[in-house]
């Protein structure tokens, strides 16, 4: 193979490395469907993202470590119900009940994984976020922690905006 060949192949090469990297670095993220926030009294909140179509079967949080008892504070859907956008922690929304709740509060030094799962039109869709009362505590106003990019913090506003890409049935 001669020394021209060679650099036009590795060339190309380099060129279509480079171009994939653009591609990913230039497409919009993924956007979370779930957040976690503080809510007025101090509590936690859980907000879920505007997505008309989607209907939530189930909402649950629970402690995030496999050495220690199982707690669990978890909701479903009872009957007819509007699809709540914010939800405060150990309070179900209307149209919900408590289907687990060995976890009833959250203390610190621990970790948690808040997750909600249900449909839009017949695809499943189901978000999660991590978060720990420090995290929550380090937020600023209007800030919230989503589960985009393992527990990113983002503007409250510009979360309850949007819906995630995924929200199409």
């Amino acid at each position: 193979m001669s020394a021209g060949v060679l650099r036009r192949r590795v060339f190309l090469s380099v060129g279509m490395v480079l171009m994939a990297h653009w591609a990913v670095g230039c497409t919009p993220g993924s956007k979370a469907l779930i957040a976690v926030e503080r809510n007025e009294s101090g509590g936690v909140r859980l907000l879920v993202s505007p997505c008309p179509e989607f209907g939530i079967r189930t909402i649950s949080v629970f402690l995030d470590d496999d050495t220690a008892p199982a707690e669990d504070w978890s909701l479903k859907k009872e009957g007819a119900g509007v699809f709540p956008s914010r939800i405060d922690l150990f309070a179900p929304p209307v149209g919900y009940k408590i289907d687990k709740g060995t976890l009833t509060e959250l203390k610190p030094a621990n970790s948690y994984v808040a997750e909600i799962a249900g449909e839009v039109g017949s695809k499943p869709l189901s978000g999660r976020v991590e978060f720990s009362l420090e995290g929550i505590g380090e937020l600023r106003s209007g800030q919230v922690l989503t589960g985009v990019r393992g527990g990113a913090v983002m503007d409250r506003k510009e979360f309850m905006e949007a819906p995630p890409g995924d929200c199409k049935p």
